[in-house]
């Protein structure tokens, strides 16, 4: 997997881009308006109207949402990109291909699922003697949620849920999407992704990034809210001796705080 710490950082390259897109949605949402009163009387054709405008309505909401992430949060351009590629089309190792009017992605786990390799587009894609391929999707299955390029996928309950596009490291892991992976509140807010940094922090029987840990302790009841200064100590990894110290004495601290405030609500 691809080491960010090789990568330079973007932020909010991916502006431009989006607000190109926001706009056409926008342009689409207004002729839909427009038009509306020419399917009275016309049961179907309304009934079509009214799917259309609500999902671009959504798209317009999403896009907004994304534009907000972009502006925020860190990307990296993998080196496998191809050089044609604007960064204002790329997130981390996923981007849209203008030229295609597709999106591509080089995320290990579209590379695994059954006949990625087989569907017509991409074996034409494949077909062009393209360096490092990547997998072609085509642009209507993709939209935007939690501010990244996503496609629907079935979870481990075989219920649709949307699944980032790109490979996302700590820096780009955001509470909305750590939650729709760990304990999303309904269906409609799981997400999930492919994470690129190290997950080595066990928690209720699976592995997490720092980051998904620092996030999980904001909603998850119950977990054991330890330092993360003090977790890497305690399983022998690279730690800073001095603040070990001081982060120690203030979760002590805040431990005998939390006992007491215990002691009095019984």
């Amino acid at each position: 997997m691809l080491s960010p710490k090789n990568q330079k950082c973007r932020e909010g390259v991916q502006i431009p881009f989006l607000e190109k897109i926001l706009k056409e949605n926008q342009k689409t949402w207004e002729q839909l308006e427009n038009n509306f009163d020419e399917t009275t009387g016309k049961q179907q054709e309304r009934l079509q109207a009214i799917e259309k405008t609500s999902k671009v309505k959504s798209n317009i909401a999403e896009l907004t949402k994304a534009i907000e992430y972009s502006k925020k949060m860190e990307f990296f351009r993998h080196p496998n990109i191809p050089q044609n590629i604007p960064d204002e089309h790329i997130w981390n190792d996923a981007w849209y291909d203008e030229k295609r009017n597709s999106w591509v992605t080089l995320n290990d786990y579209f590379f695994q699922l059954e006949n990625s390799r087989t569907r017509d587009i991409q074996v034409k894609y494949e077909m062009e003697n393209i360096a490092n391929i990547g997998i072609i999707i085509e642009e209507e299955k993709i939209q935007f949620r939690c501010g990244l390029p996503s496609i629907l996928q079935k979870d481990d309950k075989e219920q649709p849920t949307w699944y980032a596009l790109p490979t996302l490291y700590d820096v780009m892991l955001t509470k909305e999407i750590v939650k729709g992976t760990l304990k999303p509140e309904t269906q409609e807010n799981a997400y999930l992704y492919t994470t690129g940094s190290e997950s080595w922090i066990s928690v209720l029987g699976r592995y997490l990034t720092e980051q998904e840990y620092l996030f999980a302790c904001e909603f998850m009841i119950g977990l054991v809210k330890m330092p993360l200064n003090i977790l890497r100590a305690n399983v022998g990894r690279p730690y800073d001796p001095k603040e070990y110290k001081k982060t120690m004495k203030q979760w002590e601290e805040e431990n005998k705080d939390w006992e007491k405030q215990q002691k009095k609500n019984k």
